[in-house]
């Protein structure tokens, strides 16, 4: 039983740590209303409203007055995964021989996700060239659920990322033309995920009704910083830089193992461990640029660099003693954004917005508990003047998501019996943004 309870915790070791990596090249840009219009071109160097905390906290001191925003992001997301000869193979329930998985292609495990978030700023000198601000958000997430008989159940049933971020910041502007911003970030990650044990003994292959289940979970508080730079070389013209540390989490948690239920004498048998993994965020640059080319028309520009290589390889701890290591192979990437202004009147001001985002996730090491690809955007918005204090924002965004490969290889080891599996198929899909937010400016202009 002592062997059982060790390989099995060796095994979903590899696949705890599975979830928060997923959930780490599910970066979440949406945080702003008013950024979403324009795709969030030129972010760093011109969020007009205090969500500039989150894009670059250098924008502070050109808000004018102080005012909080609050906003909620709704995310309508959809992916498909098509079987492409996905197979099981055990030393006793199938012979030794290679067979079709059982199973459907799960259907869209996506459900409606809000996204809220929330900034306030104001200045701390009559001058206003020095300011502070906090920002609340979520800027990594992944919450997703296949049924029961899902094809590819061993490599992933139900997952669950949250990060949420408390983000203290400050600005100071020591002339016209230079602004520094930065500030610490205080973060919780919390993560979850289920997926299936199969049975390596059921006659003609493992089945649901004789599965076995995972059900991990872990969760962590670290801090970290942020720093940025807008640069106005002549009027009309804004060049900004931000770099956000990517947080380095340790989860603590749990790990409970149900074992499949027609295994002789541990059938069903239920086992709790506590353990911890390494979950490295990553590290994000940003550049953009504002240039207003008439009264009315501001176009902007961005260009994001995303670490993601600090999830190549990640270590695993459990209580029992047992570590190992969880290969994800992730590549850093590049985010591009062209997006517009244009003051329509007084009172409204429209936007549009068009991004390319590469995925970090790489053909053999690509899973169901993120069926990412890479992502283009279009994006529209307005800004509304309800008057002299209170603005609403309002912003939709359409990202299709590249066709991409799954092909998972995982093993079993119960009582010196196997089994391996492979998960292969063909995953694509959509998400549809809505996100609005409603900002007040305190004092008069």
């Amino acid at each position: 039983m002592r062997n059982l309870k060790a390989l099995t915790f060796l095994l979903l070791a590899g696949t705890f740590i599975a979830s928060p990596a997923l959930a780490a090249s599910f970066y979440i840009q949406e945080q702003s209303a008013s950024g979403l219009g324009t795709a969030f071109a030129g972010a760093v160097a011109d969020t007009q409203d205090a969500s500039t905390i989150f894009y670059n906290p250098a924008g502070m001191t050109d808000l004018g007055r102080a005012q909080a925003v609050g906003g909620v992001t709704f995310l309508i997301p959809d992916a498909n995964f098509k079987n492409t000869g996905s197979t099981i193979r055990t030393t006793v329930g199938t012979g030794n021989a290679t067979i079709p998985m059982q199973g459907r292609n799960g259907g869209n495990p996506f459900n409606l996700e809000m996204v809220p978030n929330a900034y306030i700023a104001m200045p701390l000198t009559p001058a206003k060239n020095l300011w502070a601000g906090i920002g609340v958000s979520a800027p990594f997430g992944l919450a997703n659920k296949y049924d029961k008989d899902f094809i590819g159940r061993y490599d992933s049933m139900q997952n669950k990322l949250r990060v949420l971020d408390f983000a203290p910041s400050l600005a100071w502007a020591p002339s016209k033309h230079v602004s520094f911003g930065g500030g610490v970030n205080i973060q919780h990650a919390d993560a979850m995920l289920k997926s299936a044990i199969p049975s390596t003994i059921t006659a003609g292959g493992p089945i649901p009704g004789t599965d076995g289940m995972t059900d991990l979970s872990g969760d962590d508080v670290t801090i970290g910083f942020n720093a940025g730079i807008i640069v106005k070389p002549v009027e009309g013209t804004r060049l900004g830089l931000h770099y956000k540390q990517g947080i380095a989490h340790n989860l603590e948690g749990r790990l409970i193992t149900r074992v499949p239920s027609d295994v002789p004498g541990v059938g069903g048998t239920q086992t709790n461990v506590a353990g911890s993994a390494e979950l490295d965020l990553p590290d994000i640059a940003s550049f953009g640029v504002s240039q207003q080319v008439t009264d009315k028309i501001t176009v902007l520009g961005s260009v994001n660099w995303y670490e993601w290589s600090n999830f190549n390889d990640i270590p695993v701890n459990l209580a029992t003693g047992t570590d190992s290591q969880s290969l994800q192979n992730y590549e850093d990437t590049w985010g591009f954004a062209l997006g517009a202004r244009y003051d329509a009147t007084e009172d409204l001001t429209l936007k549009v917005g068009l991004q390319f985002d590469q995925t970090p996730t790489v053909d053999n090491f690509r899973s169901t508990r993120i069926p990412d690809g890479d992502r283009t955007w279009v994006t529209a918005g307005a800004t509304y003047d309800i008057d002299d204090q209170w603005q609403l924002d309002f912003s939709a965004a359409y990202v299709d998501v590249s066709e991409e490969q799954v092909n998972q290889v995982g093993n079993v080891t119960i009582g010196g019996t196997t089994a391996t599996h492979v998960t292969r198929g063909e995953v694509d899909g959509s998400v549809g943004i809505i996100s609005t937010a409603i900002k007040y400016k305190f004092g008069t202009p």
